[in-house]
């Protein structure tokens, strides 16, 4: 990114940047486990970018991990989003399965 100058960067080169410097913004889930904010929101973007469905879940997915990290609960929410994207792998890999069958 840019030091001085333009601060709004362009949108790719702004995600890129994410992507090659992970842990910039990081947050405590639980006392074991930790949240790399921008890469998520980097991930959902991309996810958007595919399929507007599975970004919006994933966005709430997200806001709901970092709701149960404030009330105490992230162990149990990083477990639920685990399980959530096992489930997205999955149903993704099913559908590719059943479509090379037509």
């Amino acid at each position: 990114m840019k030091k001085s100058g333009n601060y709004y960067p362009d949108n790719n080169s702004f995600w890129d940047y994410v992507k090659n410097n992970p842990g910039i913004m990081g947050l405590p889930i639980s006392e074991s486990k930790g949240l790399d904010l921008l890469n998520a929101l980097r991930d959902i973007r991309e996810a958007y970018i595919e399929d507007t469905e599975q970004g919006d879940t994933m966005l709430t997915l997200l806001g709901s991990l970092l709701v149960g990290a404030v009330e105490g609960h992230g162990d149990m929410m990083v477990e639920e989003v685990i399980v959530s994207e096992a489930m997205a792998k999955f149903d993704s890999q099913i559908k590719g399965i059943l479509n090379e069958g037509c």
